[in-house]
């Protein structure tokens, strides 16, 4: 449970970039100089790409220069870019934790690039929307919108947009633990961006792969591969990413390799970016993670700290996996500090939003935690109810083995009644090789034959040739 919590919160959250090192003055200076200079639709996408390069380290100032390109183009009654300009608003509204805020623009933005027939940006928006909806654990609608964004890539071949969506959609697939096809997509997605080399969006697949592995016990491999993409980053000075793989190796040393004082410098370095950067949704789950070397450390008061603005921001912004996971976390925090009802309690919390949003992950180890608990409690009566559905778990896994067990039997089955024909096609198959065998060697034969018979002739004719010479 330990780790696929924690590596499925490491995907798809960003960091931040420190604003005093991020060497993005010269792009702002040329940017703005180019507005100034710039009229119509060339304007509007100059300062689209200006409110990208502050969304690196300023939601306020991205939001800003989005309302301004916004102005323009209605003075300018430049219709055709507001689809355009509301996908920038919309993703600088998700980054900002305004859910909400982010799905209206996105759906605004979805219509009138329809309308335009802007099926690249419109492929973009339907991905933006999954990813809104992932976050907000509404996994259904979020893989809804990336085979959309799929469907449109496809048809009009934007084969970086079908890249896009494979690692997107890659993404949804480990929320729900289906990991074989995690990887499917995650590979998918590292074909296409090694073939179009691009190496810094090979690289974030690169991370998402090594965390797959982490999940298979690949330990080694998956700090490794999280090692490569940090270096990569960090040749781009992409903070944002470097916000998430810190935080990722970060988990590894904290859980695998048991070097508390190397996770937090990890995690804090991870959490400074992203609240300079106001990225709620990732200062939510590195807090938590803090929280936890916290706990080890039995300095519970200071752990508590920590899980409580993780569960703050979660609660604020409607982020439900970090919700659910900082109450499972204090449960657990308070079961180690002897306080069961109050464990019981959280666990409690973080089951109804488990099971409100279907994050089936959360119940095997919530089931477990109370039963400890009770027992430690003395409370028969609770004990027997979380046993009971311990028991029915187990019960339906047994039934599930049954059925395997039968579907075996009946494929024996099957089987053994087409075994006579099997035997009677592999007889006419041993029958056709050794026809095909000796076929093989008469040809063989025969080309000897008529080689040495040519051979002979040639002799024969320059011994001719010689005996009579011109």
């Amino acid at each position: 449970m330990g780790k696929f919590i924690a590596v499925l919160l490491a995907l798809g959250y960003l960091g931040i970039a420190n604003a005093d090192n991020f060497d993005n003055n010269q792009k702002i200076d040329s940017l703005t100089r180019q507005i100034s200079e710039q009229t119509g639709r060339e304007r509007i996408e100059t300062l689209i790409l200006l409110s990208e390069v502050y969304r690196k380290f300023s939601v306020d100032k991205s939001l800003e220069t989005d309302s301004i390109a916004e102005e323009y183009a209605d003075i300018e009654g430049l219709e055709s870019m507001k689809g355009v300009i509301m996908l920038s608003l919309g993703k600088t509204a998700s980054l900002s934790g305004d859910y909400t805020l982010a799905l209206d623009y996105m759906q605004k933005a979805a219509k009138a690039l329809d309308e335009t027939e802007n099926y690249t940006e419109l492929a973009k928006t339907y991905l933006n929307l999954g990813l809104v909806y992932k976050n907000m654990a509404q996994f259904d609608k979020s893989i809804e919108q990336f085979n959309r964004a799929s469907e449109i890539a496809h048809e009009h071949d934007l084969i970086d947009q079908v890249a896009g969506t494979a690692a997107n959609r890659a993404n949804v697939y480990f929320s729900l633990g289906d990991f074989k096809n995690a990887m499917e997509s995650y590979q998918e997605a590292v074909k296409i961006y090694k073939q179009l080399n691009d190496s810094l969006r090979y690289a974030k697949m690169l991370m998402n792969v090594g965390l797959v592995y982490w999940q298979w016990d690949q330990n080694e491999l998956a700090l490794e591969m999280l090692i490569e993409a940090k270096k990569v980053f960090e040749a781009y000075n992409d903070f944002v990413e470097l916000g998430r793989v810190y935080n990722n190796i970060g988990r590894i040393y904290y859980q695998e390799v048991k070097d508390t004082t190397k996770a937090l410098e990890y995690y804090e370095q991870s959490l400074s970016m992203r609240e300079k950067h106001g990225n709620q949704l990732g200062m939510a789950v590195v807090l938590a993670n803090i929280g936890n070397i916290y706990r080890d450390k039995k300095q519970f008061d200071k752990a508590f700290q920590y899980y409580e603005k993780s569960l703050t921001i979660s609660k604020f912004i409607g982020y439900r996996e970090g919700e659910a996971l900082a109450n499972y976390y204090m449960g657990i925090a308070q079961q180690l500090n002897s306080n069961f009802a109050e464990s019981n309690r959280l666990l409690d919390s973080c089951m109804l939003v488990a099971q409100t949003y279907g994050m089936s992950a959360y119940y095997s180890p919530v089931n477990e935690s109370k039963m400890t608990n009770y027992a430690a409690m003395g409370d028969y009566t609770g004990f027997m109810a979380e046993f009971k559905t311990y028991a029915a778990k187990h019960d339906t896994l047994e039934i599930e083995m049954d059925k395997l067990k039968y579907k075996e039997l009946a494929t024996r089955q099957e089987l053994e009644k087409v075994k006579p024909a099997l035997e009677l096609a592999n007889t006419s198959i041993k029958k056709l090789e050794t026809r095909l065998l000796s076929y093989k060697i008469a040809v063989g034969a025969l080309i000897l034959l008529l080689f040495i018979t040519v051979l002979s002739r040639r002799k024969k004719n320059q011994k001719q040739q010689s005996d009579n010479p011109s």
